[in-house]
């Protein structure tokens, strides 16, 4: 199991204006609601109309205590800051910004240093060259895993292509367009190559049958465990790059 961060937002009060509330409006709803969106990491306030919002915001204030409590059950934050720590290949790896310019690297950890992420950037460039790197990690890693799985199978791929994406962590579209969400190069390389052979399954079985799940199992040993990583830890996944 990797090394996951233990610690919480911090406890400020969750007021009507707080940046992790978000509000919706939908003519179908009947009554002001809150759903937590763990890959929004926000609390989702639904009112039927504009004129609603008033009263949503009251709403937010009476249930503050409730909407605290489940913000807090959020893991952590990861921002791309210097020796701030992300979720990478299933580990927590430090981020180093030695300033300047060049290209980013990875270096391995060791008993004295975390694994980290050497990545040069200017004043003010350090986000944006962060999470370019993971995406180009990210696709190198699953158009290497698509291509391999689609060999086993003998099947074609047409397209690869990653996305940040909130509802699925890969998708199969007719003709072998395979889609997936690039945060896949911060879980364990397992759960990215189970998620891979997953989706490559699609263009045999385009369902959940018992027969794509034998085509899966023939690719991969690791469904049940990744499944499990990905089901208990994919609000780490949505941390990733996240300020607030």
């Amino acid at each position: 199991m990797s090394r996951l961060l233990s610690k919480f937002l911090p406890a400020k009060g969750a007021m009507p204006d707080d940046e992790r509330i978000a509000y919706v409006i939908n003519p179908r709803a009947k009554n002001i609601s809150l759903k937590m969106d763990t890959a929004k990491r926000q609390m989702i306030v639904t009112a039927s109309s504009k004129r609603a919002l008033p009263a949503a915001r009251r709403f937010v204030s009476e249930k503050a205590d409730w909407i605290i409590v489940h913000l807090e059950r959020l893991p952590a934050a990861q921002p791309y800051v210097h020796e701030g720590y992300i979720l990478y290949r299933g580990e927590m790896t430090q981020i180093i910004n030695p300033g300047g310019r060049g290209a980013p690297k990875f270096r391995e950890g060791d008993d004295l240093n975390p694994p980290r992420l050497i990545i040069p950037a200017p004043d003010g460039a350090l986000e944006g060259r962060a999470k370019r790197f993971l995406i180009r990690q990210a696709r190198e890693a699953v158009e290497a895993c698509t291509h391999y799985h689609a060999s086993q199978l003998d099947v074609g791929v047409s397209k690869v292509s990653v996305r940040d994406t909130r509802s699925r962590w890969g998708s199969c579209a007719p003709g072998g367009i395979i889609s997936y969400s690039w945060r896949l190069v911060c879980a364990p390389p397992y759960v990215l190559d189970y998620v891979c052979a997953h989706e490559v399954s699609h263009i045999i079985e385009a369902n959940h049958s018992r027969a794509f799940w034998d085509v899966v199992d023939g690719l991969v040993d690791s469904v049940k465990p990744a499944k499990k990583w990905l089901r208990d830890n994919a609000a780490e996944l949505h941390a990733v790059g996240a300020n607030f």
